[in-house]
């Protein structure tokens, strides 16, 4: 929560600091540093918290060093496309490519102190990586430094600071897991990764490379990333609720959709009043936070909190679908709510009303889709628990049995 109110303090110090043209071009940023991040190396670092660092890290080193070497080469190939969206700012792209390297080192960090039990070390280190970002920023602004490239650079820093020498502290074992095993545990997990990295942060960043505005798209993003601090909460949630989901599943799955329906209900009373709140007192927020330069109608932001909500339901249940062993159900939720959001913002031609339509569409199409399927594979569930697999093998032989037989 301390790293979470941190993060907003960032993001609010860095507003203050530059015109929301120029805060729209950071927002770019920010966006692509959490896809080039969390999008690429949380599976690594899920990876080698379930492993422990004894057992894989040198397996995980090596695989986030070649996830890193590729992330350089796409956005080296990608460069001139980064340029618009980022302001035409060569620097800022820079900052991207040097991103993929202190990203690597940083989930590296995270998931070697988590398998280790150093869950006080692991938060302890979020926090001094987010103030660091907040005392870097305060001092490019007490610099009066107003290019977004330069605020782009604060985060680099940070990250790097705070993670890097630890990593170099990181205890490694014999070294049990081979590189190809970690690799091939990490890429189902990196698709859905990147998905909903794609689906959460993509949308800011296609905002800035298509406004006619720049001003619209820094508006747009104070106001997202404000209405979007629920979703801070969604990692210890989605952990917290797993080992219950699974237990929910074992005991059957109208047990699972029931309490997911409940939790849906839940989540609709909280959507209902998100939505008025941020619909009377939204735009008065935004100001407060990021500055009166920052202004969007409440309309907006009530369109933006549904989305959140609709957001949140859909992490629980592709956790549910986790929980019940549906992997690839989910990667099928997630490119649902992919296709659905690039079609309503091909469709729509308002910039923000699409925007924010897309966000909204594309995270309930998943939702529903991830109810849908939890729904409708409870015999996939059922053969996936132990008892029944033996009663389906035991099934399996007596009818081959029988077809012999019958064959004599």
């Amino acid at each position: 929560m301390a790293s979470g109110l941190l993060v907003n303090a960032y993001l609010a110090v860095v507003a203050r600091n530059l015109t929301p043209a120029e805060y729209g071009y950071f927002g770019a940023f920010w966006s692509l540093s959490l896809l080039v991040g969390f999008g690429a190396f949380l599976p690594v670092e899920q990876e080698l918290a379930r492993l422990s660092p004894s057992a894989a890290m040198g397996a995980a080193t090596r695989v986030a060093l070649g996830l890193a070497g590729l992330e350089l080469l796409l956005v080296a190939a990608a460069s001139p496309l980064l340029l618009d969206p980022l302001g035409g700012k060569p620097w800022a792209v820079v900052a991207v490519a040097a991103l993929c390297l202190v990203s690597a080192g940083q989930f590296l960090v995270r998931g070697a102190l988590i398998g280790s039990g150093r869950l006080a070390w692991h938060g302890g280190l979020l926090v001094v990586d987010t103030a660091l970002r907040v005392l870097f920023a305060l001092g490019l602004g007490y610099a009066v430094v107003t290019d977004s490239a330069g605020f782009a650079w604060t985060l680099v820093a940070a990250i790097a600071v705070a993670h890097l020498p630890v990593l170099l502290l990181v205890p490694r074992g014999p070294g049990s897991v081979s590189t190809s095993d970690f690799r091939r545990a990490v890429l189902p997990l990196l698709f859905g990764s990147v998905c909903a990295q794609l689906l959460l942060n993509g949308l800011p960043v296609v905002v800035a490379a298509t406004a006619t505005d720049s001003d619209t798209a820094g508006r747009f993003l104070a106001a997202f990333l404000l209405v979007r601090v629920p979703l801070f909460v969604a990692v210890p949630l989605q952990t917290a609720l797993l080992p219950s989901l699974a237990k929910l599943s074992r005991e059957g799955g109208r047990v699972l959709v029931r309490a997911l329906v409940r939790l849906t209900a839940v989540l609709a009373a909280s959507g209902v009043v998100g939505a008025v709140f941020a619909g009377l007192l939204g735009p008065r927020l935004v100001r407060l936070v990021f500055g009166d330069s920052y202004v969007l109608a409440g309309g907006d932001l009530v369109l933006m909190a549904i989305g959140v909500v609709a957001h949140l339901g859909l992490i629980i249940t592709t956790q549910a679908l986790v929980a019940s062993a549906l992997h690839t159900k989910v990667a099928q939720a997630w490119l649902v709510g992919i296709a659905g959001a690039a079609a309503t913002f091909a469709l729509v031609p308002d910039l923000l009303l699409r925007a924010e339509l897309s966000f909204l569409v594309g995270s309930g199409l998943g939702w529903l889709t991830g109810m849908f399927l939890l729904t409708t594979s409870g015999e996939d569930r059922r053969a996936r628990r132990p008892g029944h697999r033996v009663d389906l093998l035991r099934a399996l032989r007596v009818r081959a049995d029988q077809l012999r037989q019958g064959r004599r």
